[in-house]
């Protein structure tokens, strides 16, 4: 039969144009993986893992909370957050109590944020007590864009020594644990349809101010589908193992959303989450926890090269592995392109 799609050439061996795409809810997508996976690790942060029964009932204490507190059904929830499990944990928090996520970039300046805030029509904010987030989301609550501020407390993942701001007395400011403290579970989650808008995404501005794309349920667990069709035969190949994923690229960003958190949760893998790129850290967890996948940007294994065992330079092909012994089993995969050996 003569070939009526030419670009199907590209595709990894079996896979069409036209293979079917599952979509869903993402609170299913993380049930479903709950109830798959019980007790396997699905984040791993500061060495300590956190199961996948455990994130479940993380995630449903805080949309327990988003319920009790009104921020259900046409509602916008804004996440001004870095790479600590508070992120999944009220992104599909949130998401299970029927609102949607606005994702807010720690990079973005004050103009950027303020506009995305006023479009979106976020009054709540999620977000850190790290220096670096929550003085910039103080200035948020002063210029009246938001009614309150949500925030995590970064010590209750272990003492690193990160630096903080203290929280000012306002009675709109809530620590995450006051704000989650006594929440009940309802009878009944709010049914979630897979048209229901997740998220407003926020574009660059690079030709004017942010514009919010939304993002339906569907439309981010198909991207999941896809990815999972598109790597069916590679994992078949190397027997659908059970990947050690290295998170640091910021989960507030779509590549890693979509490639790294909802597609490892999907696949029951295991996702070891870095608030930023470490070379002493990811390094470690190359050679000594044997992380397997690594999703990153080109000048991360560059700025291996000051360690004794880089990431390969064939690493421009996004299909190369760590050739120091020690990692070997470590591939890389570059943002913006799809590899051949997904996860």
């Amino acid at each position: 039969m003569p070939m009526t799609h030419p670009g199907e050439k590209f595709y990894p061996e079996g896979v069409h144009w036209n293979d079917p795409i599952a979509r869903g809810t993402l609170p299913d997508l993380l049930s479903k993986a709950a109830e798959q996976y019980g007790a396997r690790p699905a984040i791993e942060f500061r060495d300590r893992p956190i199961s996948y029964a455990e994130l479940e009932a993380l995630i449903e204490v805080a949309a327990s909370a988003y319920l009790r507190a009104g921020y259900g059904k046409d509602t916008s929830v804004a996440l001004f957050l870095g790479n600590t499990p508070d992120h999944p944990i009220n992104f599909f928090g949130a998401l299970k109590a029927g609102s949607r996520i606005v994702h807010l970039s720690p990079l973005d300046g004050e103009i950027a944020l303020s506009h995305k805030l006023s479009d979106s029509g976020a009054r709540v904010l999620i977000t850190s007590n790290l220096a670096a987030l929550l003085p910039t989301a103080l200035k948020f609550l002063d210029k009246g864009l938001l009614d309150r501020l949500i925030v995590c407390e970064d010590d209750h993942w272990g003492k690193i020594g990160t630096p903080q701001t203290p929280l000012p007395d306002n009675p709109a400011i809530i620590t995450h644990r006051q704000f989650i403290d006594g929440a009940t579970r309802p009878a009944q989650w709010p049914a979630i349809d897979v048209e229901d808008i997740a998220l407003l995404q926020y574009t660059g501005g690079t030709t004017g101010l942010p514009k919010g794309a939304m993002l339906t349920h569907g439309n981010l667990t198909a991207a999941v589908s896809i990815y999972d069709v598109w790597g069916t035969a590679a994992r078949a190949e190397r027997g659908d193992p059970v990947e050690r994923v290295i998170c640091v690229l910021p989960l507030f960003h779509i590549f890693a959303l979509t490639v790294v958190m909802l597609s490892c949760i999907r696949r029951g893998h295991l996702i070891s989450l870095h608030q930023r790129f470490d070379v002493e850290s990811v390094m470690r967890d190359i050679e000594v926890k044997r992380a397997t996948y690594f999703p990153g940007v080109p000048t991360m294994p560059c700025g291996s090269r000051s360690r004794p065992c880089p990431i390969s330079t064939s690493a421009v092909s996004r299909r190369s592995e760590a050739p120091a012994r020690a990692a070997r089993r470590c591939r890389w995969k570059s943002r913006g392109s799809l590899s051949a050996r997904s996860a």
